[in-house]
This record gives structure tokens, C-alpha cells and sequence, in this order.
């Protein structure tokens, strides 16, 4: 799909929500997908689309399984509040734009929006707290440096903390998970037990950092490292990929002033391999019955281990 988030959204402020009338935005997709209003709703219309169930809703998103005057169906997503637009624009992109290639598009979104609602359920609404800069901070400044030496669109399909994955990263050749913590810090939290669960070489990376007023080379706020990211974006394609894993975080651009004054102080970065011998809870290590656990890790345990 060529079209752009923006492409998309000017379309959608086309059309009135008074006059009714629905807009084809398919592209060269092999769905037919409609924007338009149902009422004073946004309203998202994927067309014949078979019977279709197990896809859920959530207070600020309808979903559901709709008969067309023509006794087909279509799929209809119906925004509940006009506060959440950026958001809701940007997941009808996604649902497009991951179908657009798939060999059953019709699942690929239902599992697609099954997958946003979860991450929306969790996150909740309003502003991200401050461990959660912290730990977008971390990721993107990971992020940021993938990009540099492995390319932008390996590093953006790659990082799938975002989509709900147990580790932040995953490539080719090694997985990475990122995590942030304060400068003091004698550990560092992992809070599943799937989260260190792989055979395969991965790489646990720490960022120490502290909340500060002051503002210093060292200092940086949640929207200018996403701006910086964003600066090394060559195409709009990627910024629109890298806008709709943020909106899956819970960051929306609209809210970038709010986060402007919180600041966090960098000191350091480690990095880990994980290893064998390397300590760490898994599904199959624990006792029956434990179904999750967070821990803690020593760094003095795993010095060993830091590259």
C-alpha cells in the first residue's frame, strides 16, 4: 500500500460526518476497504470479508462481523471516542498495510486488531509513567543505533516489543532484550518467565538513567529521542511503520509537549550476553504450578557475562 498515514487522514477529513457517504481507500490491495462516518463515528468498513468471528472489542473500539445489503460481509470498526482519532487512524493503516501481503488478509487483520486491543487493554489510556519513558527511552535509543548499522527496515520489522513479544528484538541472528533502570542500581528487574526463555544467542542491554530537571548533553526527554529516530527515517513509509509501533506503546504524537518537561539523565550502558551459564527462570526450570515470576539480577552475578 502507497498510501501514508497523513494520505489517510486527509481523506478521512473529506468527508462529513453529517452527510454520511463511505470512501473506497483500497490501494492495490486485494481487499476492499472503506473510511467514512456511522453517525458521528469513525467508521472502518473492510468488504466481503466472509463470516468472520473471535474478534474482540474494547471500550474504545467496536468491532464486529456485519451482513451487507448485498448479503455478504464486512468487517466494521467503529471509534467510541473522538479523542482517540490519531490512534484509530493509525490502526486502520496497520490493518491495511500488514494485510497487504498475506496469503489469508482477512485473518491477518483480525489477529492484527485481537493483537492491538490486548496492548491497549494494558497500556491504558492517558500519558505513559515514568519507568515506561524509561524503558521506550531505552528501546529507542537501541533502536537508533540498529538503524545506524544494520538498516532502518530490519530494525523496525526486529523490534517487536511494541506488537507484545517476550523480548524487545528479535533478528536473524540473535535477540536483544532492553531494559532500563536507575543509576544506582545493583539489578535489574525481569518481570516474566519467558522473557530470558530462548536456546538461541541473545543479548540483554542496560541503560542507567535518573529522572532530572536540568537540562545537559547528557539529558534527554522522551520526544526528542523519538524525533532523532524519526530524523533518520528516509522514507515515509518507515516513519509511518515507526509511528504505529509507537501508538502500540502508547505514545502518540499529539501528546509530545506533555512529555517535553520529564528529562532523564544517561549514565550508562551495558551490555550482556545470554549465554549458557548465564542465571535466569524459565517455564522449565521452576516448579510446577508456577505459571510467571519477576525477579531480580545481580549485576555483580552476571558481570561474567558483560561484554
Amino acid at each position: 500500500m502507497n498510501m501514508t498515514i497523513n494520505e489517510l487522514q486527509e481523506k478521512w477529513n473529506s468527508i462529513s460526518p453529517y452527510t454520511g457517504g463511505f470512501l473506497l481507500v483500497s490501494g492495490n490491495h486485494p481487499l476492499a476497504f472503506h473510511i467514512g462516518y456511522y453517525g458521528e463515528q469513525m467508521c472502518f468498513m473492510v468488504l466481503n470479508t466472509g463470516k468472520k468471528s473471535k474478534i474482540n472489542s474494547s471500550k474504545a473500539i467496536h468491532a464486529s462481523c456485519v451482513q451487507t445489503d448485498d448479503n455478504k460481509y464486512a468487517l466494521q470498526f467503529l471509534l467510541n471516542y473522538s479523542s482517540l482519532t490519531e490512534l484509530f487512524i493509525k490502526l486502520c493503516w496497520d490493518l491495511i498495510d500488514c494485510s497487504k501481503n498475506s496469503p489469508n488478509p482477512v485473518d491477518a487483520i483480525i489477529d492484527r486488531f485481537n493483537a492491538w486491543i490486548r496492548l491497549l487493554q494494558k497500556k491504558g489510556e492517558g500519558l505513559l509513567s515514568s519507568s515506561a519513558q524509561k524503558g521506550l527511552i531505552g528501546e529507542l535509543l537501541f533502536l537508533k543505533e540498529s538503524i545506524i548499522s544494520r538498516g532502518a527496515q530490519i530494525s523496525l520489522k526486529a523490534w517487536v516489543g511494541p506488537e507484545g513479544s517476550d523480548q524487545d528484538y528479535l533478528f536473524e541472528s540473535e535477540w536483544c532484550e532492553i531494559k532500563a533502570t536507575t543509576v544506582a542500581s545493583v539489578s535489574v528487574s525481569i518481570t516474566s518467565l519467558q522473557q530470558l526463555d530462548r536456546e538461541d544467542f541473545g543479548r540483554l542491554i542496560v541503560y542507567f538513567m535518573d529522572k532530572t530537571t536540568a537540562k545537559g548533553e547528557r539529558t534527554v526527554s522522551l520526544p526528542e529521542v523519538v524525533n532523532d529516530v524519526k530524523s533518520i527515517l528516509t522514507t515515509q513509509s518507515l516513519i509511518d511503520v515507526f509511528s504505529c509501533k509507537l501508538a502500540m506503546y502508547g505514545y502518540y504524537f499529539k501528546d509530545a509537549e506533555r512529555y517535553t518537561e520529564s528529562r532523564y539523565r544517561l549514565a550508562e550502558k551495558r551490555t550482556y550476553e545470554v549465554r549458557t551459564g548465564f542465571p535466569k527462570l524459565t517455564r522449565y526450570n521452576v516448579p510446577n504450578g508456577i505459571l510467571n515470576a519477576v525477579y531480580e539480577l545481580d549485576f555483580s552475578s552476571i558481570d561474567q557475562f558483560k561484554i
